[in-house]
């Protein structure tokens, strides 16, 4: 992902256009990331959101954030593949796909767990 560095503030609105630009151009990158946010946890396009590392699984099933998510008293916003499943998803069914039918889709994808119908 160009242009986006982990433990970075960004707008939720920034992260959006890098990745669905790299999704048009490159496809689906399977990258291990997760978005993280110390705000709401509803889609919008000014929300504060950092990329860091997926948490990992101790022997015991117990998830551990890396530091900076600790550090930072950051929550997990969104899994990096389900996210870049929701923009290739808003994607093939909008070829102009605004920041706010991705926004739309993300909120969608948490509250139903399936993609959204444009």
């Amino acid at each position: 992902m160009e242009n986006i560095a982990f433990r970075k503030p960004y707008n939720l609105s920034q992260i959006i256009y890098v990745i669905s630009k790299d999704i048009e151009k490159n496809g689906f990158k399977n990258t291990n990331f997760c978005l993280y946010t110390n705000e709401e946890e509803v889609a919008s396009s000014d929300l504060i959101c950092y990329l860091d590392l997926n948490p990992t699984i101790t022997d015991d099933d117990e998830e551990v954030y890396p530091d900076f998510v600790i550090n930072e008293s950051l929550e997990f916003f969104y899994d990096g593949q389900q996210f870049e499943d929701v923009l290739m998803n808003v994607l093939h069914q909008k070829k102009q796909a605004s920041i706010d039918d991705f926004i739309l889709g993300l909120n969608y994808y948490m509250e139903h767990d399936t993609f959204m119908d444009f």
